[in-house]
């Protein structure tokens, strides 16, 4: 049957084909999500909080600021294995983000979403080949772990560093940084679950 096509059908479609025109893998995904006329409000009505701290998951979107414990709290709430939201953070080796350099000192004195949204300098997570995805990112982190990398070469957030000072985590780190393929396989699995989700057609497209 003819499904027709929501805008949240086109951007799970446009997130699968912006992986595989990075070189990433081909993703095929469910369709058939409706749209919503309101987002998800930002903060959680019940926060998970069982360690505190920066465990605590009380965003409808994951904060860069949480340690190993709150992003197993936050992905576990969407149904992904720690290998899987390890590889999803493989994302970070594509693109570039927001740095206070030249910034204003109104918005270096008070940071606001124009600030950031008009941010004059992007500098990318990983500086060698921003545009493709590879296991580039987990290869770095490794280095960085190792005190290795030259200034410039990486700028992680706090949920990447996250990664590789857990142990149960940093197995995975290392896996897909000897196995390009295995995290290709990883990354796929984790989107079409986040994606997925709210999907309602049996097969993938």
């Amino acid at each position: 049957p003819c499904h027709p096509l929501s805008l949240a059908d086109t951007l799970a479609i446009s997130g699968a084909a912006a992986v595989e025109a990075a070189k990433g893998p081909r993703i095929e995904i469910k369709m058939g999500r409706k749209d919503v006329l309101e987002a998800d409000n930002r903060f959680l009505d019940n926060p998970i909080q069982n360690m505190g701290g920066r465990s605590t998951v009380a965003t409808s979107l994951p904060s860069a600021g949480l340690d190993s414990f709150g992003l197993r709290n936050y992905f576990k709430r969407l149904g992904l294995s720690e290998a899987e939201f390890v590889a999803l953070s493989g994302a970070h080796d594509l693109g570039r983000h927001v740095t206070l350099t030249g910034m204003t000192k109104d918005c270096l004195r008070n940071l606001t979403r124009t600030c950031l949204e008009d941010a004059p300098v992007l500098a990318p997570f990983i500086a060698v080949d921003p545009d493709t995805l590879s296991n580039q990112y987990f290869k770095t982190m490794l280095r960085w772990n190792d005190r290795e990398i030259d200034y410039g070469e990486a700028a992680f957030i706090p949920t990447d560093v996250a990664l590789v000072v857990d142990d149960g985590l940093k197995q995975y780190v290392i896996a897909f940084a000897n196995d390009e393929q295995l995290f290709f396989r990883k990354f796929r699995s984790a989107y079409q679950k986040m994606v997925d989700s709210t999907a309602t057609t049996r097969s993938r497209f």
